[in-house]
């Protein structure tokens, strides 16, 4: 209970005994402040009566606090909630929610208002069940004050009261206001695609992150500025007083397709104007004129149909500067947001940005109707020539009474695939299968064409011919001649003619491996009745070297055959120095194996070293035949 007495003195809160509230009736304490009871047809506490808000004063007497949907006062009043039960002694709690109570807090003084951006009841809007009491609408009795005050209707009471319309009270905290800054998820946006826009990181007298690989401009003609710069504490200051242009350009880098704005600082006086590399350059902008002590914003835009990996560079050109020449700054580039940014495709499609849906690239597909007529669609989504038709006439070889394939169907149909084909190069003919022209059996354009028994090709007749043909430019190539010769420090050898050239130190190198390890081969031959073996049962590989020779110019390829159980590499020394070091061959096989490699000619000294080591006997150690080198 609260007792009464002045509207002005402080109420005495008193805890309801839990269970037994008293019913407000119109016989009930009247709110403090001298206003008229809480009844019947009273008059509304409203209009000049002090509202329920902050320091609002308590409702006095035993008045069961105002909570929620709490059901209307009793006392022969019309309920205000349609068939809604009057609050009386025993009345029945609302469904779902906690009756007033026990230890529940007064509506009282001390009552921490409610907050935030809700808009007070007033005006003479006519009053709904759970809209608040103010101006001219009909007092319900045990209804807050108008004003500020939360409505009885649906919205709890402040404070540590539980809320009988199950939303919670929002008590002092300020809620999330309209024009408050929303909670915002994700990362902060980006300022800039560009590494170091500002300039700020230098290492040495250098920016980072520019002076990329399409800069021209001399690292000396980019000076680091401290005093005045647009933003941070660095500025790039660019010199090229000549007319003819100076690309400043960024680091490679790479940047999604899209659309781009660039916008940056610039002063000084000179010609400056924009463009970007990705795989090649693109068009140039006008140059803009830059004359002014003060910073200019300049603005370029470009578009990126493609993502572009690992090549981009930004480029700035410029020329004709003087004075000071001209300072760069706040470098900012922005792609705008793109409606496919948040779809994600399968590799073999892309994001149309138009219909926001994964369209299949060039040559792939959903299905068969993304593809061409004569297609199907293959289970890696590729569209493939189907079964029944043909892209050429070896599309048709599989049915030799239709062996052409007619492309304005892609249909085989009967023919000669090499009726009208006429090949013009000696060492081609037409295949009757593909109606293409091919090299001949037995032709070649260069030694690589000949894999077969003839291991060099003569460039004048475009034929494979043997290792002692005259075209082959290695003298006893095939290892056929072989005679007895005294080799300094180890006495008289059998050892292949115009081989074994002799060491003379690092600029004349020559052979190392004692001629004891060399042996002709006659088990096994690639051509011929000779081979040459390498007996190396030794981990170190040593050098065997062909004796020195000039080379016209020009380009040659080469080959040898090899085989047994070992390893060997091969090395080229000439005037023109050393060829690039070759892998080891692992070699364990009684088959013959060709090895190719070039070289240019217009060489003096020219030789072809050998490296064998870690042979075996149980292939006979390593053999090697036929090596040949013909002029393309």
């Amino acid at each position: 209970m609260v007792a009464c007495g002045d509207g002005d003195s402080d109420p005495v809160v008193v805890v309801p005994d839990a269970g037994h509230n008293v019913p407000d009736s119109g016989n009930g304490t009247p709110d403090s402040g001298g206003g008229a009871p809480d009844s019947g047809g009273d008059l509304p506490d409203a209009g000049g009566g002090t509202p329920d808000a902050g320091g609002e004063l308590p409702d006095a007497g035993g008045e069961i606090p105002d909570a929620g949907g709490e059901l209307p006062d009793a006392g022969g009043e019309i309920p205000d909630a349609g068939g809604e039960i009057p609050d009386a002694g025993g009345e029945l709690p609302d469904a779902g929610v906690t009756p007033d109570a026990g230890n529940e807090p007064a509506d009282a003084g001390n009552e921490t208002p409610d907050a935030g951006g809700e808009l007070p009841d007033a005006g003479n809007e006519p009053s709904d069940a759970g809209t608040p009491d103010a101006g001219n609408e009909p007092s319900d009795a045990g209804t807050p004050d108008a004003g500020n005050e939360p409505s009885d209707a649906g919205t709890p009471d402040a404070g540590g009261e539980p809320s009988d319309a199950g939303t919670p009270d929002a008590g002092g905290e300020t809620p999330d206001a309209g024009g408050g800054t929303p909670d915002a998820g994700g990362e902060p946006p980006v300022v800039s695609v560009i590494t170091n826009w500002g300039f700020e990181a230098w290492s040495g007298s250098l920016p980072d992150a520019w002076l990329g690989s399409k800069s021209n401009l001399a690292g000396s003609d980019v000076q680091k500025v401290t005093s005045g710069a647009f933003e941070g504490s660095n500025a790039a200051r660019l010199t090229n007083a000549s007319s003819t242009h100076r690309r400043f350009t960024t680091a490679a880098m790479t940047l999604p397709a899209g659309r781009y704005t660039c916008t940056y600082q610039v002063r000084g006086t000179g010609e400056i104007r924009n463009a970007f590399f990705d795989d090649d350059y693109s068009s140039y902008t006008g140059y803009t004129s830059v004359d002014t002590a003060t910073w200019r914003q300049l603005t370029y835009t470009f578009n990126l149909a493609g993502d572009v990996f690992d090549t981009f560079e930004l480029i700035f050109s410029i020329r004709n500067t003087s004075g000071e020449h001209l300072t760069l700054d706040d470098v900012r580039c922005t792609r705008a947001p793109q409606p496919c940014d948040t779809v994600t495709c399968e590799p073999w499609a892309k994001c149309d940005n138009t219909t926001v849906t994964c369209e299949p690239l060039a040559g792939r597909c959903y299905d068969t109707v993304d593809c061409d007529e004569w297609q199907a669609c293959d289970a890696n989504n590729t569209c493939v020539t189907a079964e029944d038709r043909c892209v050429r006439h070896a599309d048709c070889a599989g049915t030799p009474e239709t062996p052409v394939c007619q492309l304005s169907t892609h249909q085989c149909v009967p023919g000669d695939p090499c009726a009208g084909v006429t090949c013009t190069n000696p060492a081609t003919t037409c295949n009757p299968t593909s109606g293409v022209c091919e090299l001949a059996p037995g032709a070649c354009f260069t030694t690589y064409d000949c894999v077969g028994a003839l291991p060099a090709c003569d460039s004048a007749t475009r034929r494979c011919v043997p290792a002692d043909h005259a075209s082959n430019i290695i003298r006893n190539g095939g290892f056929e001649s072989w005679n007895v010769y005294s080799i300094p420090y180890q006495g008289n050898h059998l050892i292949p003619d115009y081989w074994y050239g002799l060491d003379n130190g690092i600029a004349d190198p020559g052979t190392e491996i004692r001629a004891s390890r060399l042996q002709p081969y006659t088990a096994a031959v690639h051509g011929g009745t000779t081979a040459l073996q390498f007996v190396v049962p030794i981990q170190v590989a040593e050098r065997f070297s062909l004796e020195k020779f000039n080379v016209p110019s020009g380009n040659y390829s080469c080959s040898y055959r090899v085989r047994g159980h070992g390893t060997l590499r091969h090395r080229v020394y000439s005037s023109a120095g050393w060829s690039p070091q070759t892998d080891f061959i692992l070699v364990d096989s009684d088959a013959w194996q060709p090895v190719f490699f070039k070289f240019t000619g217009n060489v003096r000294d020219w030789r072809l070293f050998f490296y064998p080591s870690r042979s075996e006997a149980d292939r006979d150690h390593l053999q090697v035949d036929d090596v040949v080198c013909t002029k393309d």
